[in-house]
Order: structure tokens, then sequence, then C-alpha cells
């Protein structure tokens, strides 16, 4: 599933809600490994949801975010040269 509020493995913010309120209410055999992980993977998504707020991770806001990262860190290294340039310059001389 690829549609908004899918995470890249197919289980969707609705789902992951389901899966997490079943495995509260005991509804779930804990027991079966592929079951503890699908819950495991429920839960980090609700976890991540609530930290961060709205959909969950997606690689596209990935990429969003450490590009904006990467920016961000361009603009202050660039700012430092320019203040420390300068002053490099008149050293060595």
């Amino acid at each position: 599933m690829t549609g908004p509020g899918s995470t890249s493995d197919g289980l969707s913010l609705d789902e992951a809600a389901a899966i997490a309120e079943h495995a509260r209410e005991g509804h779930l055999d804990m027991d079966d490994p592929q079951i503890r992980q699908l819950v495991g993977e429920a839960n980090r998504i609700m976890v991540r949801t609530q930290m961060w707020g709205g959909e969950p991770e997606t690689p596209q806001r990935r990429w969003k975010r450490r590009g904006l990262a990467i920016g961000a860190a361009a603009i202050v290294a660039i700012w430092v040269i320019g203040l420390l340039g300068p002053l490099l310059l008149r050293l060595g001389d």
C-alpha cells in the first residue's frame, strides 16, 4: 500500500492503531513471533506519530528533512567562511 498514511512496509496508521488496540486488549497471540513483530511495528508507528504528529515517516519526508539539514549546514558554513576568510587573508599577509 502506498497511499496517504501508509508506511513503506504497507502498514497504515489506521491499521497500526487497530493492531496496537487489539494487542492492548489481549486479543492477539503474543507467543507467535510474526504477530509479536507486527505488534512491535504497529507500536513504533504509533509512537512516531505521537512524537512527530501527523503521518508516519515516509522516504520522501526523510529525504526532504535531510535536504533541509544539508542546506542549513551549507548556509552556516558559508557564513563562517565569510566571517573568517577575510581575517585569515589579512593574517596571512
